[in-house]
């Protein structure tokens, strides 16, 4: 009986074109007389015989021991981000929340916790799976030493945020980093899984295997160096005092928070399903912007800014922003769940929603909703309490 990837991997198998299968048959025909001192063809750079020759021979890599060493990975990833001030760094890695605990988690959280979706290996974990503890999981990542984690954010952690310029720098810069931290374990990620994932199984799913881990090194090394040339830029405002040159939308609702999130997003298309990004063209840096959750005087914010210099984004953003309140306030909710895995909710509003509305934003969080346009309606905002009281642009 095939097991679950590999009846995933004859799927793809059969949706191949004629011409499409015989290039794959030749690809096989050349693999299977490959030479033992010869290099491998998987791109490795070891030989043939220390690395493919008796991968099908071995045993099969569980889903239970995938997810363990992947966990592994991104608990060994533990490193300050703030280069730009590494002659400052402190004397240790501590676990910083990328979402402010006291003034965000807690004032969302039931009995010590607020709800997420857990990730697997092949997508998010069952729905009803959402709890995650307030001190010790939520949102947090090893991407500060305790001398950052402390000094750059300390103005709004401490005390009440207020919106200036350097507290909206410091509140994109930590989701900048978180976004960097991620794309970084996961080029060690990617690289277990290819000396791994596909031992046990036959030659062609090897092959099927290792082309699809190959694209997603491509795809993860282009967002770590998108992510990196960003984090570079933003670091540059504030060692050379320039922080005019990065503009925010800071939204504040009337309400206190239901949602909250840590991103940097992305999107290929703006909000009236025209194509913006991804052109083809593989040299060009993709564009973000950055979204972030506060809390200003007790209620909700969310402050998404970017680059003035990149120009895709801020089209995009303006655009949005000449919409009237209903519909910002749908795409603000809609693209949280859409865009970013880094996303927490309280308890009690996910308990309220109905199953079928559940199932659609569970749904939602599992698409891959930067390759395609979807339509921004109440998906999401009919069930928050809020409504936008402001907005403000710095």
């Amino acid at each position: 009986m095939l097991d679950e990837t590999s009846q995933r991997l004859s799927a793809l198998y059969a949706r191949f074109s004629p011409a499409s299968k015989e290039r794959f048959v030749a690809s096989l025909f050349m693999i299977a007389n490959i030479q033992p001192q010869e290099p491998c063809w998987c791109g490795s750079q070891k030989l043939f015989m220390d690395c493919h020759r008796d991968r099908q021979r071995q045993r099969k890599i569980t889903d239970s021991e995938t997810r363990s060493n992947l966990s592994r990975i991104m608990d060994a990833n533990e490193f300050c981000c703030a280069t730009f001030d590494a002659a400052n760094c402190g004397t240790f890695i501590k676990g910083a929340h990328t979402i402010q605990r006291g003034r965000v988690l807690q004032s969302m959280a039931k009995n010590g916790h607020v709800g997420t979706f857990y990730r697997n290996i092949h997508g998010f974990s069952n729905v009803g799976d959402i709890k995650n503890g307030v001190k010790r999981q939520a949102s947090i990542f090893y991407g500060f030493c305790d001398y950052h984690d402390t000094e750059l954010f300390k103005s709004f952690e401490v005390s009440e945020f207020t919106v200036s310029p350097e507290n909206c720098w410091a509140s994109s810069y930590r989701a900048i980093c978180h976004e960097y931290y991620q794309k970084h374990a996961a080029k060690s990620a990617v690289a277990w899984q290819k000396d791994h994932s596909d031992r046990g199984y036959e030659l062609y799913e090897q092959l099927l295997l290792q082309e699809q881990l190959a694209l997603l090194e491509r795809d993860i090394r282009k967002g770590f160096d998108d992510i990196n040339f960003i984090k570079q830029k933003f670091e540059a405002l504030k060692t050379n005092n320039q922080l005019h040159q990065f503009t925010s939308y800071i939204v504040q609702l009337d309400q206190p928070l239901d949602i909250a999130v840590c991103a940097t997003v992305s999107p290929y298309y703006d909000i009236n399903g025209v194509k913006i990004q991804n052109l083809g063209d593989p040299y060009i840096n993709f564009q973000h912007f950055f979204i972030s959750t506060v809390t200003l005087q007790g209620n909700a914010a969310y402050l998404i800014a970017h680059l003035n210099e990149h120009s895709i984004i801020k089209d995009y953003l303006r655009d949005v922003f000449s919409r009237d309140n209903p519909f910002i306030l749908d795409w603000l909710t809609k693209s949280i769940f859409a865009y970013s895995e880094n996303t927490y909710f309280r308890l009690d509003w996910w308990s309220s929603l109905d199953p079928q509305r559940q199932q659609a934003i569970y749904g939602l969080a599992m698409d891959e909703n930067y390759t395609r346009p979807f339509e921004y309606d109440d998906m999401v905002s009919a069930s928050v309490r809020a409504k936008i009281q402001s907005i403000m642009v710095v």
